[in-house]
Parts: C-alpha cells; structure tokens; sequence
C-alpha cells in the first residue's frame, strides 16, 4: 500500500512513516496543506492521512482539493478535537476519523480497512492470462501455482497490471512503488523489472514490455 502522509508536526509525521513502514507500506510525507494537494493529485495513494489543523490550509479545504483530483483516494483524518459535533462534521469531508493521540496500530487497521472499500471500486483480484494476483491476501498464482515475491515485487507487479498497456516511465514507477526521495537516476527499477522477469516469464511467455527511452508496458504475450 501507498499512503501520503499531510502532517506539519516533524515528530508525529516521523514516528507514523516510520510504523507505517515497519508494516511495508511505502510512505511520502508532506508538511503543509498545498504540498500535500500537489503530491495527492500527481500521484496514485491507497488512502491519505490529513491532519485537520495545518499552518497554511484548512483540513477541509485540503480534503475538498484532493477529491476533485482524486475523488475515489480514501482520506483519514487524524485530529485533537474531541467534541462530537465536530467530529460529525469532520466525517462529513472523509472517510475516516482518528482522534490524537492515536494508535499506530489502530491505525494501519483502519488504513487497511479504507484500501479495501477503495478495493471494491479498483479491483482486488487482478488477472493477465495465466497470471492473478489478489491484493486483498497478497498472492501471486501463475498456472495455479504460487509465486513468491518480496514486497517491493509485489507492488511493482500490482501497479504495472492496474496500468496493463500503458506505457510507464521509470520515473512513475519509482514515485508510486518506493518514494519521492528515491534517486531518479538509480537502477532500482531496472532491477526490480529484472527480478519479476525471471519469476514470470520464460521463452512462450512474456508479460512486461520494454519501451525504448520511455519505460515498460504490460500485456500477456
């Protein structure tokens, strides 16, 4: 899972991508409300976590930017209000609510719970031929038979067959699967790219395409 992280407070931010990234989920993180916009619109996230009370914009107003970009981006708002009025309110511009201080692990439940209503709209059986991965019990079967990937594969695998033929660059491909701080310059994807090849394919069959200067394409051949 991709979450983006809209936290002004340096400590709460660090401690929640550090927890976050402890359960595998690949996580940027962005300090004021129009970054948060900005990365949320170029960008594809399993859920965002929105702190309500940000120094340039208002909670709603970060919320109500993001669903026009990205309407279906699940939004989990964490907050230090406690009356419920306000928080009736709150649910009214999210999906999700939390409470400071919160549970780290209250809040990957929650965070997984949102990726699988947002499953309902995307898909969490994916299939390509012989090929299906099931992003619900993070299973990858070939003929059947299954196919073990490490967690970095996995979500590789995931993002090209939600793109199938779609060309991507490297650079859209290290934006969604790792971070925006990754080197763009590095070979991470190449080797990633290389590792799926020879768990997937062999001579007859072929699923990830290269692109000449421009990326990788996925289909069944």
């Amino acid at each position: 899972m991709k979450i983006l992280i809209i936290e002004d407070e340096k400590d709460i931010a660090n401690f929640t991508k550090k927890g976050l990234g402890a359960e595998l989920f690949v996580v940027d993180v962005a300090n004021t409300g129009a970054k948060g916009v900005t990365l949320a619109c170029r960008n594809s996230y399993d859920a965002v976590i929105l702190d309500f009370h940000l120094p340039d914009m208002k909670g709603s107003e970060v919320s109500s930017a993001i669903r026009k970009c990205n309407p279906s981006t699940p939004i989990l708002v964490l907050s230090v209000e406690q009356d419920m009025d306000i928080k009736v309110d709150m649910l009214s511009i999210c999906d999700d609510y939390m409470t400071k201080p919160f549970s780290l692990r209250e809040l990957v439940v929650r965070l997984r719970a949102l990726a699988r209503r947002g499953e309902v709209l995307h898909g969490d059986i994916l299939k390509a031929g012989n090929l299906m991965l099931d992003s619900t019990k993070y299973t990858v079967t070939l003929s059947e038979k299954p196919i073990e990937l490490r967690n970095k594969e996995f979500c590789l695998l995931e993002y090209l067959m939600r793109n199938k033929d779609i060309v991507l660059s490297r650079e859209m491909m290290l934006e969604h699967v790792w971070d925006m701080n990754t080197d763009p310059f590095t070979n991470t994807v190449d080797t990633h790219i290389r590792l799926l090849r020879k768990k997937l394919e062999n001579k007859k069959r072929k699923f990830i395409h290269t692109v000449p200067k421009r990326g990788y394409r996925f289909y069944a051949s």
